[in-house]
């Protein structure tokens, strides 16, 4: 199987992908979709929705694993990568390929055992298991590779096996999940409309108020 792994953004974002051989893994490539930063950003999302069809049209991968975004970032950068991310999960929709969705921290801890680990440490976690020589470029691609393992151990543990949803599918709401991501989600929530609130962005007090009242 193979699987490919993506980190987005909306300045660089990166690619890898990587075979599932039963416990093993081969890193069959990796890389960057870097849009000239020139151009204008709507165009930017453009050459990152065509760049990312390019890549499915040459590795023909079975399935797909997207990292999801970092809600520490600051307010200007988490609203670009949101936007990248909307580009890619386009794409994604068109090849109708499963896409399946991890947060951060729990990309580091498939690679590293902890969810707290550095990029450095996911790098230098990615380079000794597919070899120092085969992984070159930015950390864009040792995460995009990080992402692609980590759904390479999801597959391999019992009963890790989720169902992949095609991007075409509606994201559900965090309270029809279970669990405990739903009040982590609506804690995140709150901090970045309090954010915005600060930003001036127009009609975000009256929305957190609503938020409030519920």
């Amino acid at each position: 199987m193979l699987v490919l792994g993506i980190d987005p953004g909306s300045v660089i974002t990166g690619y890898g992908v990587v075979e599932c051989r039963g416990r093993n893994s081969r890193m069959v490539a990796g890389g960057t979709l870097r849009p000239d930063a020139g151009l204008p950003f709507a165009r930017r999302l453009l050459e990152i929705h065509d760049g990312l069809l390019k890549l499915i049209e040459t590795y023909s991968p079975d399935e797909v694993a997207v990292e999801n975004a970092f809600y520490r970032a600051n307010v200007k950068t988490l609203m670009k990568m949101c936007e990248a991310r909307g580009a890619i999960l386009v794409a994604l929709a068109k090849s109708e390929l499963p896409v399946f969705q991890y947060a951060p921290r729990e990309v580091k801890q498939a690679v590293v055992g902890r969810g707290g680990a550095s990029k450095e440490q996911v790098q230098f976690m990615i380079r000794n298991l597919f070899g120092q020589k085969r992984v070159t470029g930015p950390y864009d691609v040792t995460d995009a590779l990080a992402v692609a393992v980590c759904h390479a151990n999801r597959l391999q543990s019992p009963g890790g096996r989720v169902r992949g949803e095609t991007a075409a599918e509606r994201e559900r709401p965090a309270a029809l999940q279970g669990g405990s991501s739903g009040h982590t989600r609506a804690g995140r929530t709150d901090r970045l409309m309090e954010k915005l609130e600060k930003m001036g962005v127009e009609g975000v007090r009256a929305a957190r108020a609503k938020r409030r009242d519920r």
